[in-house]
């Protein structure tokens, strides 16, 4: 669980109402439905979004820049103690994209600034050759302040997102309880291949095991 300072007292009434609520719907696409719809208040909200881009500039507790995460460029607001949901701030530089991935949840995006553009492929292998991947691009999505996005889990969500404009872009996303996968798969368009993405702490032990392997076999 995020513990929310003081100061953002009004950021941790919203999470705490998003619990509640979310608590007691039960299907995945409804609680994608509630959240959608809860998104661009926050959204919009830029005084109290500048407040937490400022306590990170300044170095403040929150949101902890030191805490590992996925993506260089990710910030954890908030995970809820029952795992129901978490809230995650991606800043992009102009013409940062992710990589093309996949989740382990689902999810929904939100413009804060500037524009964000999503691109959603679909998987056209039959998943037998290991390390192998052909995608289709479907759809390409800009998002302007206060529009929303929906990701699906796994191959239904395989997307990346990214910055087309000439400033830096700030994203919020909501995502739900994550299956139990200890990694996202991570794409290559032009290669047609695939990788898995570890979290940084399962990726630095799988990289000692395989130096220990080494080590063993010398």
């Amino acid at each position: 669980m995020t513990q929310l300072p003081p100061s953002l007292h009004e950021l941790q009434a919203v999470f705490d109402r998003w619990a509640q609520s979310i608590q007691k719907i039960k299907s995945h696409n409804e609680r994608i439905v509630f959240t959608r719809a809860e998104m661009p208040a926050l959204l919009m909200n830029r005084r109290l979004l500048k407040k937490i881009l400022t306590d990170i500039v300044e170095g403040k507790r929150y949101p902890d820049v030191r805490q590992a995460t996925m993506f260089l460029n990710e910030f954890i607001l908030y995970i809820n103690k029952q795992r129901l949901f978490s809230t995650r701030l991606y800043i992009y530089e102009p013409g940062q994209y992710t990589p093309i991935h996949d989740h382990n949840s689902w999810g929904v995006y939100g413009c804060v600034c500037e524009k964000v553009e999503v691109i959603r492929y679909r998987r056209a292998d039959d998943e037998t050759r290991p390390g192998y991947a052909r995608l289709h691009e479907t759809e390409r999505v800009i998002l302007q302040p206060g529009d929303t996005s929906v990701v699906q889990p796994l191959n239904d969500g395989i997307h990346q997102a990214g910055n087309p404009a000439t400033g830096a872009c700030v994203m919020l996303c909501v995502y739900g309880t994550p299956i139990r996968r200890l990694y996202v798969n991570q794409y290559d368009y032009m290669r047609n291949s695939v990788s898995r993405l570890y979290p940084p702490r399962l990726r630095k032990k799988r990289l000692a095991g395989q130096a220990l392997e080494t080590m063993g076999a010398a």
